[in-house]
């Protein structure tokens, strides 16, 4: 009977450790089955492409953008995006540069396909561009949104390349010191992104 007994309580005083392992085992297995992206996750990203500006007098330039974005749903995220562009002035009297620097706010919706994911986004942000006009240096800051897409490939769960090409739409004019501009431009961007 005393034998009988040092059983039973040994069996369960294991059942009372081994209960939460067991739970928490089958907790991180549905953590480790769980969608990505899903509700809940956020993701950081960083991009280098293109910048095609619309102005004639602007060659084509560089493009880098850091991002970072939160989900809503699966399907939905909102992203924060800080980017500059560099593009030289020509065809004027004088040389030049301008930099532009954009923060932007999205909203992104992707489709699933497997390891490809596409998306769609739109969103507003704030332009603000930085001339060099000969030995004249002057700034202008403008709001303006941005509509484009890209495409998300997977490396793992939790790493994707990235491709997007975004129309930043900036109305009216850039001022410089010495003349005005288009301030529209496209951004052709490839990169990685990391899911947490």
């Amino acid at each position: 009977m005393r034998r009988s007994s040092v059983v039973l309580t040994a069996a369960a005083l294991v059942l009372t450790i081994a209960a939460p392992a067991f739970a928490q085992q089958r907790q991180q297995a549905r953590q480790a089955r769980r969608p990505v992206p899903d509700k809940g996750m956020a993701a950081v990203g960083v991009s280098v492409g293109a910048a095609l500006p619309n102005e004639p007098s602007f060659t084509n330039g560089w493009d880098l953008a850091a991002n970072v974005e939160g989900y809503l749903t699966p399907r939905v995220s909102v992203r924060g995006q800080l980017s500059g562009a560099w593009w030289d002035i020509f065809g004027h009297s004088y040389p030049g540069t301008v930099d532009p620097l954009v923060l932007d706010g999205n909203l992104v919706y992707n489709f699933e396909h497997g390891v490809w994911h596409p998306y769609l986004t739109g969103g507003v942000g704030m332009y603000h561009y930085r001339f060099t006009e000969g030995s004249t240096t002057s700034s202008d800051t403008k709001a303006g949104f941005n509509l484009g897409g890209g495409v998300e490939f997977f490396l793992s769960r939790h790493d994707t390349v990235t491709g997007e090409v975004l129309s930043h739409i900036v109305p009216g004019d850039a001022h410089g010191a010495l003349n005005v501009y288009k301030p529209d431009f496209w951004s052709i961007m490839f990169g990685y992104k990391r899911y947490f």
